[in-house]
């Protein structure tokens, strides 16, 4: 990836501040390190946060320091998983390295009226997409069918690989999550390789290693209509068209629509966890 120059002096000392915050919040029983009785530096050392990252210490003393040096996208997505950042925090820390800004509820609440109006007006579930993969809207039958659409910023990524309940509703986890990360990763390499996205198939690279082998597969997978058979305490096993549609003056928005195959009806079985 491309490296930058961080040449403004306000943007270099806040984020000079914020990475020395992180490494001093840093929990070290979370890191697996001891501190010892005799310890008394807060948080992190810089040395030791240049070998969770997998960073020079040089560099990074450097970069801790505000010098106007060149960083990569990769550089600082060694750093969010070194430091265990939040999602939040990875935000922040990529808004104030002038890579991209932070999604925030007003971006939110701009989303065009039609479309919402649209959306809770279906009767078959349905959300709304950016090209992070972050759910920005939603309807009443979708809260239905995935009840962790309610959690805090909730994101369709995290959601299928990080969510028990989802895993346990869905038939085939493995081959579903695969078809996701091949469509996040065509999406990451044709729009822009936004950095919060790649952080995040990193960060599920590093939960599921056969992940790894999904990053250099040679089928490519972009998103669009397909067929999934998901499990619902009301309905049981049912068989869903997806169809995708891509809003014409925002083409980052994709709208998510659930609908029900007619033909499909419950077997009475209830889901299993699947390894």
């Amino acid at each position: 990836m491309t490296a930058e120059r961080l040449a403004r002096p306000v943007a270099l000392n806040e984020l000079s501040e914020f990475v020395r915050y992180c490494r001093e919040q840093a929990s070290l029983e979370d890191l697996g390190i001891n501190p010892g009785p005799r310890r008394r530096t807060k948080g992190l050392r810089r040395e030791e946060v240049a070998t969770l990252a997998g960073v020079g210490i040089t560099w990074y003393t450097w970069f801790e320091q505000g010098r106007d040096i060149q960083v990569s996208d990769d550089f600082l997505n060694r750093l969010v998983r070194g430091l265990r950042l939040d999602r939040a925090e990875q935000e922040h820390l990529y808004a104030l390295a002038g890579r991209v800004a932070r999604r925030s509820q007003a971006q939110v609440s701009e989303l065009p009226a039609g479309l919402l109006t649209m959306i809770n007006a279906l009767p078959d579930p349905a959300y709304i997409l950016d090209r992070r993969w972050d759910v920005l809207a939603f309807n009443n039958a979708a809260s239905e069918l995935f009840p962790m659409l309610g959690e805090q910023n909730p994101n369709i990524l995290c959601i299928v690989f990080f969510s028990e309940e989802y895993r346990e509703s869905v038939r085939d986890w493995q081959a579903t999550a695969r078809v996701m990360f091949l469509k996040a990763r065509h999406d990451y390499l044709t729009a822009g390789s936004d950095p919060i996205l790649r952080g995040l198939l990193d960060e599920i690279v590093d939960a599921y290693p056969l992940a790894k082998s999904w990053w250099s597969d040679p089928e490519i997978v972009r998103i669009g209509d397909s067929v999934k058979e998901l499990y619902s305490a009301s309905m049981g096993w049912r068989t869903f068209q997806l169809s995708v549609l891509v809003y014409e003056d925002r083409p980052e928005i994709r709208i998510i629509v659930y609908g029900q195959d007619s033909t499909s009806l419950s077997d009475g079985r209830t889901p299993r966890a699947r390894d």
